[in-house]
């Protein structure tokens, strides 16, 4: 590929059926941006031989035969989240692309431990590709709770996603409201999360281009209600979500509310691990 760019678009497939939509989504970023793609794929337990490598690969060249484009293919042998995060990390992927592991019985998306603990331990951010690729992203919403790792994630969604229209969504709840019963409580306590989410931004290291077409809101209600609204009202096409290094996903547990955004919300979500200090 001529001018090819200096980033990476780091694939991981288990190459099942709901392997198409990060395959879309990978190809369509990797010609967008004139990156490399590395496509990796890492073999099942007891599937070690020279056989299986050469069906793994030729799998997935017939996959990228109706892609046009060319691709580094690497099929390797060992624990699966380890080796995804070293060789992404060896590579010097902008972001690790990758899929759900199946649609539970509500109608969710059921992300699978192995997801789980890619993000858990990832250093690079996770693009979880839940739908086809028919359009490029044009919206970006993320949701903020004024922390460290949401402000971290923010920085990191802008500056992979520098061309989208950003906005930042924060869901407040009033304390102690069941004591207080007062419209003016809540009004009053929305006052101080609008006064709260502009210092957070102002704080934030995001380019003056990006903040020209930024906005963002404070609702009253759970966050994941307030950011399925914002999601809807805004036509998006990608979240960012923010994990704490250590405490937002512990062991191989995510974190109940950033588990419930990255399940339950029907869009792509990019998830965003701060680094522990």
């Amino acid at each position: 590929m001529s001018n090819q760019s200096d980033q990476t678009i780091f694939l991981t497939t288990d190459l099942t059926a709901r392997g198409d939509r990060p395959m879309d989504r990978a190809i369509q970023l990797a010609k967008a941006r004139n990156a490399k793609l590395v496509v990796f794929h890492v073999l099942e337990k007891g599937r070690h031989d020279s056989a299986a490598v050469d069906a793994a690969m030729t799998e997935i060249e017939l996959d990228l035969d109706s892609y046009d484009i060319e691709a580094d293919i690497i099929i390797e042998r060992g624990d699966v989240v380890s080796q995804i995060i070293e060789h992404a990390e060896a590579h010097k992927a902008a972001l690790i692309v990758a899929g759900v592991a199946r649609i539970g019985r509500l109608g969710d998306l059921v992300m699978g431990t192995q997801l789980e603990r890619i993000i858990h331990h990832s250093p690079l951010p996770v693009l979880i590709a839940k739908n086809r690729a028919t359009t490029f992203y044009e919206r970006l919403v993320a949701a903020s709770d004024f922390s460290p790792p949401s402000g971290y994630a923010i920085e990191r969604g802008c500056a992979l996603f520098p061309e989208l229209q950003v906005h930042i969504i924060n869901a407040f709840h009033v304390p102690f409201e069941g004591f207080l019963h007062s419209e003016t409580a809540t009004e009053e306590f929305r006052t101080e999360q609008h006064l709260q989410i502009a210092k957070f931004i102002e704080n934030r290291k995001i380019s003056a281009e990006i903040r020209k077409k930024l906005t963002y809101s404070v609702e009253y209600g759970d966050t994941c209600s307030v950011v399925q609204q914002a999601l809807n009202n805004r036509h998006t096409d990608l979240g960012v979500i923010g994990t704490h290094g250590t405490g937002g996903f512990r062991a191989n547990m995510m974190g109940s509310m950033a588990r419930a955004l990255i399940t339950y919300l029907p869009c792509d979500i990019l998830a965003v691990r701060q680094p522990p200090k």
